[in-house]
């Protein structure tokens, strides 16, 4: 199926074309196929169309395994322009589709469903944060010879993507539009101003069980490389905001013990006394409750370790009693900052940095927990986008070496286009990781995983009663975002949890017994050795089932290759995977394997038993 290019047929109205825009200038909505200019330079090829008023431009770019295109609406006339509904668009050959599409929720994030296309489906940001309601993907499979083709956005904007079927006398036509919400959508469009769509990646997918996420991975991994998957500590599922210092201290000394990078104290450290939130946007330490002026002291305890010292702030966010608001209401719709006003964006980024270097920050964690569906500007939150873009920039400008952890009371702000702005995401409220690894499988279908923080969130006691030759369980996990369900876990399950991207922990690790301190110092030293790959590893699902996840972690040349078996209360013994694997010959252990013959008989996990994890390494043989 050939999407980059427009469709060319001036007799289907609402169908050609490679735009469906409206507004003050008329109406774009296919009749123009036939008119595009094309210009082709290497990689890209570029469609344009303008008329006296608008233009509007087109570029796909071929980059290995996906295709990137990027669209922009340009206003040629000399006065203002009122944009109603501005979308880019792909004809699809064939009526009958299966479609893809992933439901966002507080402590639901990323999950998917398969759907039959009878008339129409959509997928759209419900509010101002990214993923409100809905993740920005779209996967479509043709019916008749089972096709799938990916699409992702880069979000900048309350986003919409639509597939429906367009009724025709002779035949029904199939047309995907991505691109903004429509909805309240009057986006004024100053002359000369350019305008410009999310970003759409595409590409093809062989099967429902990985839809081809790894190309993406490897693009994402090559244009938005990762710092570094460093060892993190978050004080919130710890304390929440019971910021006692003292307590918070003796975690300090064994973040240190472990190997730890960073030491993050989250929300509540701000404020005037217990009513912390009610100040939220102000930004001062809390001298009476939380904290009591004593942050400085844990700043410098973390750093004369050697760790980054971080704090938590949501910028985009204040308090209505907070004195930021009182002193300046102009700064803010509603309880928003306003992004899009220079004064306003100026005025909180000088006091995120005053405190960035007032505490010798090195990590912040930027949180998002509230949002609005209205844009009383009519921009779709277009212009909030382009000046968080340009607030985030602006503090990574001043301060180069500073770790952001991107959130949006949970996952709602975890999509592509953060991947431009921050390091890393706090995946979810939802920390336990038996829910946490279905979350991070699905959220693989859009993300590489080294962007997904994985948070330790454990308890451990001594004296639970064994059955037989049961082994006996130690450890008690947090299953949801405030200690309320709580279920048991292995070892192996949570240590297999913790790879793939940030490792952190957030709960009393101080109280952990001296054997189990030393098996996370170990398991942490290892991981420091093995991160790197992780690091720059593509990802695939291999097994999807309610009770057992296989991940398959790779190098872009497969001379590595590690895959994790995840089982819950499984009755399976054996296990037949087939992962991604060269001909050539790999060495597991003291073994060697035939890639040729695992690509042919699949690789067989033995002994699998109910909520652990198996492993297997592969490492090709040099010739």
């Amino acid at each position: 199926m050939n999407f980059n290019k427009p469709y060319k047929n001036e007799y289907l109205f609402g169908v050609s074309g490679l735009f469906s825009a409206c507004g003050s200038f008329g109406v774009i909505c296919g009749e123009e196929a036939r008119e595009y200019k094309i210009t082709k330079k290497g990689n890209t090829t570029t469609y344009s169309y303008k008329t006296k008023d608008i233009k509007l431009t087109a570029t796909f770019t071929k980059e290995n395994s996906v295709i990137v295109r990027k669209d922009y609406f340009e206003n040629l006339s000399k006065k203002s322009i009122t944009v109603n509904k501005l979308s880019s668009r792909f004809y699809l050959e064939s009526s009958s589709y299966n479609v893809y599409t992933q439901y966002s929720g507080w402590q639901r994030e990323s999950v998917g469903e398969w759907a039959r296309l009878n008339t129409e489906i959509t997928a759209s940001s419900k509010g101002v944060r990214s993923c409100d309601g809905s993740a920005p993907i779209m996967a479509i499979e043709n019916v008749f010879n089972k096709k799938i083709t990916v699409f992702q956005l880069l979000v900048n904007c309350k986003w919409k993507m639509s597939v429906k079927k367009i009724p025709n006398s002779l035949v029904d036509n199939v047309v995907l539009e991505t691109g903004f919400n429509d909805e309240f959508l009057a986006l004024t469009v100053a002359p000369s101003e350019i305008i410009e769509l999310p970003q759409i990646i595409f590409y093809s997918a062989d099967n429902k069980i990985d839809l081809g996420a790894y190309k993406l991975h490897e693009y994402i991994n090559k244009k938005y490389p990762r710092k570094t998957l460093p060892i993190i500590y978050n004080s919130w599922l710890y304390c929440f905001d019971d910021l006692n210092v003292d307590n918070l201290l003796k975690q300090v000394d064994t973040a240190k013990e472990l190997g730890f990078e960073g030491f993050m104290i989250d929300a509540g450290w701000f404020g005037n006394g217990e009513d912390w939130f009610s100040s939220v946007g102000d930004w001062e330490e809390n001298l009476v409750s939380g904290p009591k002026g004593r942050l400085k002291e844990l700043s410098n305890k973390v750093r004369e370790y050697g760790m980054a010292f971080g704090l938590w702030f949501e910028p985009e966010r204040v308090s209505l009693e907070s004195n930021t608001y009182k002193a300046h209401p102009e700064y803010f719709n509603g309880c928003f900052l306003d992004y899009s006003n220079e004064n306003a964006r100026n005025f909180m980024l000088e006091k995120i940095c005053k405190k960035i270097k007032e505490y010798n920050i090195g990590w912040i964690k930027l949180d998002f927990n509230d949002t609005t569906e209205f844009d009383k500007t009519g921009a779709g939150f277009y212009r909030f986008y382009k000046g968080q873009e340009i607030f985030i920039n602006e503090i990574k400008k001043r301060f180069p070496n500073v770790y952001i952890t991107i959130c949006g009371g949970g996952g709602y702000m975890m999509e592509l286009g953060a991947l431009k702005l921050g390091d890393s995401f706090w995946f979810t409220d939802n920390q336990g990781a038996y829910d946490g690894i279905r979350i991070i499988k699905d959220s693989l279908y859009r993300l590489p995983s080294s962007a997904m923080e994985r948070w330790n969130v454990l308890k451990c006691y001594e004296d639970f009663p064994v059955y037989q030759d049961a082994p006996r369980a130690r450890l008690l996990s947090c299953n949801n975002a405030t200690w309320d369900y709580i279920v048991g876990i292995n070892d192996e399950f949570t240590e297999e949890f913790s790879k793939g991207g940030p490792l952190g922990f957030s709960c009393d690790i101080n109280g952990f017994n001296k054997e189990y301190k030393e098996k996370w110092k170990n398991t942490i030293k290892e991981y420091k050795l093995e991160r790197e790959f992780f690091r720059k590893a593509n990802a695939r699902v291999l097994v999807d089932a309610e009770d057992v996840i296989v991940l398959e972690y790779f190098d872009n040349e497969l001379k590595n290759i590690y895959i994790e078996v995840f089982t819950k209360s499984v009755k399976l013994d054996t296990l037949t995977v087939f992962p991604s694997i060269k001909n050539g010959k790999y060495k597991s252990g003291e073994k060697i394997l035939s890639g040729k013959e695992v690509i042919s008989n699949g690789y067989t996990f033995y002994g699998l038993k109910p909520n652990s994890c198996k492993t297997l390494r592969l490492v090709l043989e040099e010739k």
